[in-house]
């Protein structure tokens, strides 16, 4: 089976964490000795040449190619391009969808909001992360349930399983992503404004600056910048529990289930995909989207906790990322590709 990858995201030099997820599921699938893979992804440099060169150069990839599935990523800026690969060579047509690319072109439900509507009823298959996206993509768009497939975007690696033996006065905070408010970095800052026995890990590109200036100075901080998805280890082992204020709707969020896979508990907002995998008081704590008091009052009710009971909390956070083990999403994603035939 030859599959073609349409993505206009994908790791580069310049930014290495750019689709990174992406490029795991073709590494995945490139596994299987029955499935020949191709990428086509948009090249780095100017942006409008770059685009300009990924829609208009396509078609000599496409009947070079010949592939038997269209398979795109981020669908508002592949999908015109399955789909004319469907209409020239009849081929399989997946789209999916991650999330920005759906929730974005619902809110004005312009011509990107039609362009989606008219892929996605034409799609094989679609791939959604979450049962979140797969209700908003059923809602809203020309695609019904049975033709949607949930894979959490080429999982979590599993680590090993580790227990508290004792609890230091210090409660060691984590939080990993880009430094913006919309991921909740401010919320953050508020929480721990005066707090006391904290120790922060950061990991994540932005401006530094806007939390080691603003963050109370009872804060002991620890920045490591932006670290590639495969050594985030380095956080997860040094922390007791993650923080996750994101103010988006996320459609998975696989940082949070990365460090349950390391058995960690995440505190996180009750929004979007988010609630699938955190259950309030038994592998973290659920908090409303924006709320610095309930992020302050999560954090103490966790400091409040025995080493019995951390330990539990440790022990259901990892059962529930093994729920998105890497191992088994490739198998299902591959298993369901070749159930097209």
């Amino acid at each position: 089976m030859k599959i073609l990858v349409i993505t206009n995201m994908y790791p580069t030099k310049e930014s290495p964490s750019a689709g990174v997820f992406i490029k795991k599921m073709v590494d995945q699938l490139s596994q299987s000795e029955k499935i020949d893979i191709h990428v086509w992804k948009l090249k780095s440099g100017n942006k409008y040449l770059a685009y300009l060169c990924f829609y208009f150069l396509f078609i000599f990839k496409l009947v070079i190619v010949r592939p038997d599935i269209a398979y795109c990523h981020f669908i508002s800026h592949t999908g015109g391009l399955g789909w004319l690969a469907k209409k020239l060579l009849g081929c399989k047509l997946v789209l999916n969808c991650h999330g920005s690319d759906i929730m974005n072109s619902l809110k004005h439900k312009g011509k990107r909001f039609k362009l989606n509507d008219m892929f996605l009823s034409y799609a094989d298959m679609v791939i959604t992360p979450s049962e979140f996206l797969k209700s908003v993509v059923v809602n809203n768009f020309a695609t019904s349930a049975s033709n949607i497939f949930i894979s959490p975007s080429g999982g979590v690696k599993i680590a090993l399983k580790t227990e508290y033996k004792n609890i230091t006065k210090t409660l060691r905070l984590g939080f990993v992503g880009r430094l913006i408010p919309m991921k909740g970095i401010d919320i953050i800052i508020d929480a721990l404004e005066n707090s006391e026995d904290i120790e922060l890990f950061v990991a994540g590109c932005g401006n530094f600056n806007y939390i080691s200036e603003k963050l109370s100075n009872s804060v002991k901080l620890n920045y490591f910048g932006e670290v590639p998805q495969s050594e985030l280890n380095i956080v997860y082992e040094n922390i007791d529990i993650l923080l996750f204020p994101t103010k988006f709707e996320e459609s998975l969020g696989l940082t949070p289930i990365e460090a349950m896979a390391h058995s960690v508990p995440v505190i996180g907002s009750d929004s979007g995909a988010v609630g699938e995998y955190i259950q309030h008081g038994i592998n973290g704590y659920l908090i409303p989207v924006g709320d610095s008091v309930k992020l302050r009052e999560s954090i103490e009710d966790f400091r409040q906790l025995t080493v019995h009971e951390r330990n539990q909390m440790k022990c259901f956070s990892y059962e529930t990322a093994k729920r998105y083990d890497e191992s088994l999403a490739s198998i299902q994603l591959r298993e369901k590709l070749f159930s097209l035939f």
